[in-house]
């Protein structure tokens, strides 16, 4: 079994792409952009708009005009093969060195505006110990530019003008829009960075000053007022708001804050004015992790990623090896430009572009996509072991019940006081904040408690004490308590605490006027969505258990409720041995805790899966944390890292095959090399096409979430919401 690294041992200075922001292979250079494919270095050309008076020729401008250069030499070539190819009489040669001459003089502009940065491209990923795809381009294209010079030189032989222009302008055209798509899997991450805004209200003195979030620090005094997002986590210092948290902890109803709570960046301030002490950096808060956190993760490689990286890099000597034997076996056989024109269409066909692409592009819209939705998902690598778990534990407490009691029932030992006993208890309940009380004084809401204001007084590890208006002791507490008092139980409460079926259930006694009056029976809540959620999982075929601390006489009750085995009376380190046992008999299992005390279990499962993380995104044991504690996100992550890592698969087997069967025909001289630049372009598209697919905004990306209709829309307009209105909607 394998444990996940936590998010501070992820290489988080990792290089990647100034573009697209993929991971680069190597080492990135110093005091220079990066760019992990000559489309990137293209596409960021473009976007970065440079001033026109000190460059003219920007990318855009080079690639029209190349367009328009290639048109005039494939017309120029054609006009050359159709009348001049072989020359007749004193016309017909001066005619084909003047339509040769053309053709170079129209394609060295390409060469140059589209060429050298591919053979720059080509040089840098050299510089940093790479073999990349440009570098066979670049090899083939220069090899068919020096042949055709010579051979124009000399006024003889075959040139491939057109070839090469082609071939330059079509992967500039496919490199652009494949860079163009990378960077759209980066579009739910930018969503997460805008929900907080770029400039805040500083107070200073009294004063409001609006300062760029970036510059400011811990202990700053914030100015939130009604319908902004909270730029930054804090706390609050003055001020009574209602605010938004759905996006961290699931929950639709908005939280009262006042002086001394706390505020998560991002969220939204519904109503009132805040003023906020600022606790943590702008890039450190709850939103800042989970964004860091996510793209910590897009830096680390899964077992696919490393075989299409492996693969990758073999294929420069592989291919120049097969492209060389193409050359001498077709040179030799029919004519040399013959195997020239062969070895080109090999260097193209086999560019593994599509390759390059197919594990981390869709790894890249994954991992935004879960992180919209609210799954941080610690690496690709944890995505495709979730992808492959065949059983699942299941934590009790907190997980698949809130972790709060309520009550199950209250039994009176006389049913005709049941609505003074009532009273008296609410009246008791008021005054503690304990969570056996706070259960109780939810479950005689409707009661109306006494009038008059009693003294309560809490007795640590007993439960709550009072003198009533008529000088009578009243208790609200355990059992053994009202032992200890000396107060009587009669028969029908005495029948209760030995019948078997309440015998395990929390019980909280009120006893007064020398007995005890009543008994309010606790159980924890079972989480809505729980028995939905175990159904779900049973009808995916996975092998499910719960894992619990509690009495076996409670456990049997608890396997009757939700249908599954029940492990009781477990420490967290007979968790981790029932996790391992579980490996041994099923394979890869998945734990799902709430992240506190169960990361022995967490961290010796193939994948933990912790619930709650909204306010800390960097819980360790776990390699997929969930931001609320909806339960319905599991069985939506585990399809979706299924569906994940179909894609890779699909993306892999079309790579391969598409490269083998095209180097197959390219090396038997049934290729084109104008025909396998169009291929290439044509299968790198169809990866990031499909890739894609997993984007927030794809056509195939899961959408059931929290709406009962499957849909996600009020968790996306809850993030896209800037006034309080929009929210409430």
């Amino acid at each position: 079994m394998k444990s996940v690294k936590p998010i501070t041992d992820v290489a988080t200075d990792a290089a990647t792409c100034d573009y697209c922001g993929l991971p680069l292979s190597g080492s990135a250079l110093q005091d220079e952009p990066s760019y992990c494919c000559f489309g990137c270095r293209f596409a960021a050309g473009i976007s970065s708009q440079p001033d026109t008076s000190t460059n003219p020729m920007g990318p855009a401008t080079a690639l029209g005009f190349s367009v328009f250069f290639t048109m005039n030499v494939v017309m120029l070539t054609m006009s050359l093969w159709s009348y001049a190819a072989q020359p007749q009489t004193p016309f017909e040669e001066a005619l084909g060195a003047f339509l040769r001459y053309g053709a170079m003089a129209f394609s060295l502009p390409v060469l140059l505006l589209l060429g050298r940065p591919l053979v720059s491209h080509a040089i840098t990923g050299l510089r940093r110990g790479l073999f990349t795809t440009d570098l066979l381009l670049a090899t083939g294209v220069i090899a068919a530019f020096a042949v055709s010079i010579v051979s124009t030189l000399r006024g003889g032989g075959h040139v491939y003008y057109e070839v090469g222009c082609v071939i330059l302008v079509l992967v500039t055209i496919g490199r652009w829009l494949e860079a163009a798509g990378r960077s759209q899997a980066s579009t739910a991450l930018d969503q997460l960075e805008r929900l907080v805004p770029e400039t805040v209200r500083r107070r200073e003195a009294g004063v409001d000053v609006v300062t760029p979030r970036q510059q400011v620090s811990v202990g700053n005094h914030l100015h939130v007022i009604a319908g902004e997002r909270i730029p930054v986590d804090g706390r609050v210092v003055n001020g009574h708001g209602v605010v938004d948290e759905q996006f961290f902890t699931g929950e639709s109803t908005p939280v009262e804050k006042r002086a001394g709570d706390l505020l998560l960046g991002g969220s939204l301030n519904l109503d009132g004015d805040l003023i906020i002490e600022v606790t943590a950096p702008p890039n450190a808060g709850a939103l800042g992790r989970l964004v860091n956190a996510v793209r910590a993760a897009r830096l680390s490689k899964g077992h696919y990623q490393q075989l299409s990286d492996a693969w990758s890099q073999c294929v420069f000597p592989i291919i120049s090896v097969i492209a060389f034997a193409a050359l001498i076996f077709h040179g030799l056989r029919v004519d040399w430009d013959y195997g020239l024109l062969t070895a080109l269409s090999v260097v193209l066909i086999a560019c593994p572009c599509a390759l390059a692409l197919a594990t981390p592009l869709a790894v890249w819209a994954a991992l935004g996509t879960a992180a919209k939705k609210g799954v941080l998902v610690r690496s690709g690598s944890a995505l495709e072991t979730l992808a492959g778990i065949r059983a699942i534990r299941w934590d009790k407490t907190g997980t698949l019940t809130t972790g709060k009691p309520s009550v199950l029932k209250f039994v009176c030992e006389d049913a005709a006081y049941r609505a003074s006993i009532e009273q008296i208890a609410a009246s008791i309940t008021e005054a503690s904040d304990h969570v056996f009380s706070l259960a109780i004084g939810e479950f005689l809401l409707g009661v109306e408690p006494l009038d008059s204001s009693l003294n309560v007084q809490t007795v640590p590890g007993r439960g709550l004490r009072t003198t009533l208006d008529d000088g009578q002791v009243a208790l609200l507490g355990a059992i053994r308590w009202m032992d200890d008092c000396g107060l009587a139980w009669g028969p029908n409460l005495s029948r209760v605490i030995r019948d078997p079926a309440t015998a395990e259930c929390p019980m909280t006694a009120i006893g007064y006027n020398g007995r005890v009056q009543g008994l309010f029976l606790l159980e924890e809540t079972i989480r809505p969505e729980a028995f939905e959620v175990l159904q779900d999982c049973q009808k995916l075929g996975l092998d499910q258990a719960v894992l619990t601390g509690d009495r076996v006489a409670r456990a049997g009750g608890l396997a009757k409720t939700f249908g599954i085995p029940v492990a009781a009376e477990l420490l967290p380190q007979d968790k981790l041995t029932a996790i391992r046992a579980a490996h041994e008999r099923f394979g890869s299992v998945a734990m799902v805790g709430d992240g506190l005390n169960d990361a022995p279990a967490l961290a010796g499962s193939d994948i933990g899966i912790a619930l709650g993380c909204g306010a800390d995104v960097s819980r360790d044991s776990a390699g997929v944390c969930l931001l609320s504690s909806d339960l319905r996100l599991i069985p939506w992550t585990y399809e979706f890292s299924r569906l994940t890592v179909r894609t890779i698969r699909t993306n892999l087997a079309w790579s391969f095959g598409y490269n083998s069967i095209g180097v197959i025909l390219a090396a038997c001289g049934q290729l084109h090399p104008a025909v396998a630049a169009v291929l290439m372009v044509v299968s790198s598209l169809m990866v990031l096409g499909n890739s894609l697919r997993l984007s927030a905004d794809g056509p195939f990306a899961p959408r059931e979430m929290y709406d009962a209709d499957g849909s996600d829309s009020h968790l996306q307009a809850t993030l896209n919401a800037t006034t309080p209105d929009e929210a409430r909607s």
